[in-house]
């Protein structure tokens, strides 16, 4: 009689709890928007979201890529959307993405000539933005031709402060940085420096 009591008084086993096997959990990659400027930088955003999710396989990639582009983007490689490659679909898409899509040299000088500006940048990512524009040629273009270039977009109290404070042997960088606490204090006075217009050559 007591056994049956202890069976009777004895807690329940808890239910099972479902294998998360069981389930289909899907994967949440928030891919950023493309980013025409710098497709590379763009990528590298993406394959970073790929590691941290672990995604790994080249066709979940390709999908996830494909799946993010607008219109505009996606009819770049409207190809492989249409007949995806049957090897490294992702590695492919990538490449072509990237060369299509790139603004050609002659394009890229034209903006850094023409309609690059400070806006509300500071003078250190200005610097950044024009080194990216001149592509390979920013390790070789004359150093005094990208000083005057750069002086271009600056205000001319801040380029009347760094005439007094720096040498023609500093380097655009030093300059730059300079430039960035010059503005935190000055007060806005013009809004670019009148320079004769410059060549749109660089050897």
């Amino acid at each position: 009689m007591s056994n049956n009591n202890s069976r009777t008084n004895s807690p329940q086993s808890p239910a099972p709890v479902p294998s998360t096997a069981s389930f289909n959990v899907s994967v949440i990659v928030k891919i950023p928007p493309f980013w025409l400027a710098d497709p590379e930088l763009w990528f590298a955003q993406v394959d970073a979201q790929f590691t941290t999710k672990g995604i790994t396989a080249l066709r979940t990639k390709f999908d996830h890529v494909i799946a993010s582009l607008s219109p505009e983007f996606a009819s770049e490689v409207c190809d492989l959307i249409l007949k995806p490659p049957t090897t490294t679909p992702y590695d492919a898409l990538k490449a072509q993405l990237i060369k299509r899509t790139t603004a050609s040299e002659q394009k890229r000088l034209q903006q850094l000539f023409n309609t690059e500006e400070l806006g509300d940048r500071t003078p250190s990512q200005l610097l950044h933005r024009m080194n990216q524009l001149l592509g390979d040629k920013a390790a070789t273009a004359d150093r005094s031709f990208l000083r005057e270039l750069f002086l271009q977009h600056l205000p001319l109290n801040v380029c009347m402060v760094l005439a007094a404070a720096t040498k023609e042997s500093d380097d655009l960088e030093t300059i730059a940085a300079l430039a960035d606490k010059i503005g935190e204090v000055a007060t806005p006075a013009v809004t670019s420096v009148e320079i004769p217009q410059l060549s749109s050559e660089v050897e």
